[in-house]
């Protein structure tokens, strides 16, 4: 499959990616799930995990919630080892797989309750264009929640230790900070219910309802 997407480092190291998603990553989805939970109050419907990687935040949500989940990633890799982990969770039954690029989204309008995202927009290319994306297959009053973190101050500061330790990659900040810049305007364009930006211990996160 082509994309515009530049590959990043799931993409072309999903072995290594995984191993950080397991033995690195593991406490903070099920604590960022919750947070989800509580700001968007979505525990029915259908929710897209778009960049899902090995699909650990949506499967931690689809864990806590009746949510069908479509699991979205442009590497077939990612997919192959996230539907694995869906098997093994037994969460086949509200599973859906898809292999795309977040700019140019395979599903029609108005489709999705819940479109979320955790690491995967500082890769995005062209953040215009995937707000757009995301904003279309949502639902009116659906809900959106992109952005990274670790849920909460102490999990950031026990596994940047750890990534210290073993010498982990992290994405690169500053085009994701460039990137920030961009967002008042994109939001602002979508012309949403509401749309907001979190960034506190938890991370950083845009809300958006649409």
């Amino acid at each position: 499959m082509q994309s515009n997407q530049k590959v990043h480092r799931g993409g072309s190291d999903p072995k290594g990616f995984d191993r950080i998603s397991r033995e690195l990553f593991a406490p903070i989805y099920p604590v960022i799930a919750e947070q989800i939970i509580e700001r968007t109050g979505m525990v029915n419907g259908y929710c897209l995990d778009v960049g899902c990687g090995t699909g650990a935040l949506g499967r931690a949500l689809a864990n806590r919630t009746d949510l069908d989940i479509t699991f979205f990633d442009q590497s077939p890799e990612m997919i192959d080892l996230t539907i694995g982990y869906v098997s093994e969770e037994k969460l086949l039954d509200r599973s859906e797989f898809e292999i795309g690029d977040i700019h140019r989204l395979q599903f029609s309008d108005n489709t999705m309750d819940l479109v979320v995202s955790r690491g995967s927009a500082p890769f995005w290319e062209d953040w215009e264009r995937a707000f757009s994306e995301i904003f279309r297959v949502l639902k009116k009053g659906g809900h959106a929640y992109i952005g990274g973190g670790f849920g909460n101050a102490t999990l950031r500061k026990e596994i940047a230790q750890k990534m210290d330790r073993e010498g982990a990659k992290r994405p690169p900040k500053e085009a994701f900070e460039r990137k920030k810049v961009l967002l008042p305007d994109i939001l602002s364009a979508l012309n949403a219910a509401h749309s907001e930006v979190i960034d506190d211990e938890s991370g950083f996160w845009v809300h958006i309802i649409k």
